[in-house]
Parts: C-alpha cells; structure tokens; sequence
C-alpha cells in the first residue's frame, strides 16, 4: 500500500508542491461540489431551445466533463477542473440554435470544428500570438457582455421577465409562487456569496429546491413558464427513480445525426465557428493563468511547461464535448474553490473527474432542478464576468463606446455573435475617427472584415438571391 502512495505521490508530485493525498481529494470533492450546478444549468439551457432530452443533455455534461477532467490529471496534472462553460453554452443554445436557426447536431458540429482549430492553434503557438494582438477592451467586452447576456437569460427562463407590449421587455407575474421561488434562489445565493462562502451556489439552488418541493407537494404550487415547471417535482419537473443507466445517446450525434444546411446558412456557420474561438480562447486561456498563479505552481520560470499543457488538455476538451453532445468543455473558475482547500496536483482533477463519471448514474435527479433553482448561479457567475469592466480606460471614448455597443447589442439581439461584431466594428470606427488606426493589429482588422461580410452576405446579398 505504502509502494501505490509513494507512486501517486511521485506521479502528481503531491510532495513536491507542498501537498498531500487526502487534502488532493477533500480538494476535488470540494471543487465538485461547487461546479454540481453545472449537470443542471448546461442541461436546462440548451434544452431551452432544442427537443434533445434532459437526461441526455446531463449524461453528455457529465461524460465530458469526467474525462477532460481526468485527461488534465493525467497529462497535465494540473489542478483544473473542466465542464460546458457558462456562457458558451447560452451561446450555442440561444445564438446558434434559436437565433440563427442550425439544428443542435448542427450547432454541435460548429462546436467541433472550432475545437479542432482550437486545439491546432494550442499545438502551433498560434492562440497566444491572437491573444496578443486583440485589445484588451474587446477581451473585456465580450466578458462583460456574455455576464449580462446570461443573467438575462436567466430571468427570462424563470419568469421574472417576460416580453413587453410595447417595450421588448417587463416585469412577470412577481406574485406567482415561481417567480418568488426563483428571487429566493438569487437572495440567499447572493447572501453567502457576499459572506464568500465557497458553498454559495451549491447551498443556494439545493435550498431552492427543498422550498419548492414542499411547496409543490403540500401547497400546490405551479408555475409555468414558457412552457416548463418552475416549480421542482411538479409537472415537467417530476422525478420518478433515483438512479438509473445513463443515458449517452448523445455521443457520437454530432457524426450520425449531423444534416447538411441550406447555403445561405453559410456566412453564419462560419461566423459562429469565428464567434466561438475568440470567446473560448479568452475565457480560458486567463481562467488557466490566474489559478495557475494562484497555486504557486505557475511563475515566470516555469509558465510555458506548465500552461502549455494544460492549454492543450483544454483545447481538447472542446472536441471532446462536442463528441460527447454538449457544448464547449472549458477549465472552471471554481477550480479556485478546491485550491483555497489546500489542493495544488492533478488528483484534484481526477477526484473531480470521477465524480463527474459517478453523477452520470443519477440523472434523474437533476431534472427536478428547475430555471428557479439555478438563477442564483446565473447571476454570481454574470457578476463574476462584469468585474472585468475595471480594467477598461473609463476615460477613453472609444473603449466606453466599445464595451456599451458589445453589451447592449449583445442583449438586445439576443445573440453573442451580434453583440462582439458590433462591438469590434465600433471600435475600428472609433481608432480610425480618432485618428489611432495605425494601433489596429492585423487581426482586428481582418476580424471587422469577416463580421462585414457577415452581415452584407446574411442581410443583403441572400436575401437578394432568394
């Protein structure tokens, strides 16, 4: 037994990073803990706008997030967890699918074919070298407007707001027991958020839905919106069996499923692919640097080796939830959780890995966690995003108009894509005015080119020829 310890330890180098195994595992038992709401929201929200079936959408969540997990333990024994990202997936679901119209095993190809160029740009050198010559406005913008993007959405699926008549939107029914359930959930989430409880979310949306079972079960609470049970156990949210098989029909979908569009739908394919790279590429390329920097494991001398490979584990991580039926795989902030808890190998990784692997076999427990349980997670997670506005020049017009125009397009439009096309665009307009254009990367430049052509093509040149 001592032999098995002394090689896990050397393996992980737990020892060497001033570590232990049972604090590794407490570490990934912890992190698991707070990424739980992942196997309910990424579900919820690309079932918002497709017919794929929960318990499906839960087992493709956690059959990716298991092994990106534990291909970051072994490979890059790096203390990361990974799972569909925030945001990304609202992307996906609300862009891609609704807005844009491609069927799911369509948005999932998208998904694929971004991950393999994700991961050839890791391998090649070519993602740090984008990430370089893109502003940091435009970093922020997307963050900042994907955090809005998501909480709106969030409020919209449980009810709080709803379309207007004569404004595009207004307050719902506040008095239904739903609606109240879900300013429940945000309530206390936010209060021990505030407390920086690591548990706030977890706590939070399982509160949520022990309240709403009461109320469902012994006071006849049931509200519907948009065509869902907000209340947990009643209606759409009805569980009947614990455990079960899991389901991965998923798996492979984006292969066998997969139908050619329409060529007008052309542009906007190769936008979403552009779209979804320059989120992905951003969102987790600073998630993996900070914590690594966080661990003490990361510094100057030895960045490259360590990053390299975690980069690489995440660039994978893309395809491999795209084969598994689910949107983007990416690394985790609430990694950050399991090392404040002493974590600082790739155990952690694995022990989060294998949980994920284990929850596949409780499926049908997720889908009593309804759009009320989990706007609180929503909403830390936009609050999260929108802290990067701080690093934007508030003095500067060009950066203030280049992260409102992101925002509020990105909102209003309902769509990612729209909101980070403008966004660019606006800034291109803004250097050039103000006499800056000789500071435009190269990459700026050809990035305003393909939204410019996006847009002519989606809303001029098509519709001519149809």
């Amino acid at each position: 037994m001592s032999s098995e310890i002394g090689t896990v330890d050397r393996f992980f180098q737990i020892t060497e990073r001033g570590s232990d195994i049972q604090t590794e595992i407490r570490g990934g038992i912890v992190t698991f803990l707070a990424m739980f709401y992942i196997l309910a929201v990424n579900p919820i929200i690309l079932s918002s706008t497709s017919d794929i079936d929960f318990q499906q959408l839960v087992g493709a969540t956690a059959l990716a997030s298991g092994i990106s997990c534990i291909l970051m333990a072994l490979y890059a024994r790096f203390p990361v967890a990974l799972a569909p990202g925030m945001g990304i997936n609202a992307f996906v679901s609300y862009t891609v699918v609704s807005a844009m119209g491609f069927t799911y095993h369509q948005a999932m190809m998208i998904v694929l074919v971004s991950g393999v160029l994700f991961f050839a740009m890791s391998v090649t050198g070519m993602r740090s070298k984008i990430i370089q010559e893109i502003p940091r406005v435009i970093k922020v913008s997307m963050s900042v407007g994907i955090g809005f993007f998501i909480v709106c959405v969030g409020l919209f699926n449980c009810g709080i707001i709803v379309h207007g008549n004569g404004s595009a939107l207004t307050l719902g029914d506040l008095g239904s027991p739903g609606v109240l359930l879900a300013f429940f959930c945000i309530i206390l989430t936010v209060a021990l958020w505030y407390k920086h409880r690591w548990y706030a979310i977890l706590f939070g949306s399982l509160a949520t839905v022990a309240v709403g079972l009461v109320g469902g079960q012994y006071f006849g609470w049931d509200t519907v919106v948009n065509g869902t049970s907000l209340i947990p156990g009643v209606g759409t949210s009805a569980v009947n069996e614990i455990a079960t098989v899991p389901d991965l029909g998923l798996f492979g979908s984006v292969f066998t499923e997969f139908t050619m569009f329409d060529v007008p739908m052309i542009p906007a394919f190769v936008v979403s692919i552009v779209s979804l790279l320059i989120v992905d590429i951003f969102d987790t390329t600073g998630t993996l640097m900070s914590i690594g920097r966080s661990t003490g494991i990361m510094d100057d001398s030895n960045e490259g080796e360590i990053s390299e490979k975690a980069l690489e584990v995440d660039a994978a991580a893309t395809v491999i939830g795209a084969v598994a039926g689910t949107s983007t795989t990416t690394a985790f902030v609430e990694s950050n959780t399991g090392i404040a808890a002493g974590a600082r190998t790739g155990l952690m990784a694995l022990v989060v890995g294998l949980l994920f692997l284990l929850a596949m076999f409780f499926a049908p427990v997720f889908s009593v966690i309804t759009s009320a349980c989990t706007i609180g997670a929503l909403v830390i997670v936009g609050f999260m995003m929108f802290s990067s506005i701080k690093d934007v020049d508030s003095n500067d017009p060009v950066t203030m108009t280049t992260v409102f125009t992101t925002v509020i397009m990105m909102v209003l439009s309902g769509s990612i894509t729209d909101g980070i096309a403008f966004g660019i665009l606006i800034y291109i307009v803004g250097m050039a005015f103000t006499g800056r254009a000789r500071e435009l990367s190269k990459m700026v430049v050809v990035l305003g080119a393909v939204f410019v052509a996006y847009f002519v093509l989606t809303f001029s040149v098509i519709p001519a020829l149809s």
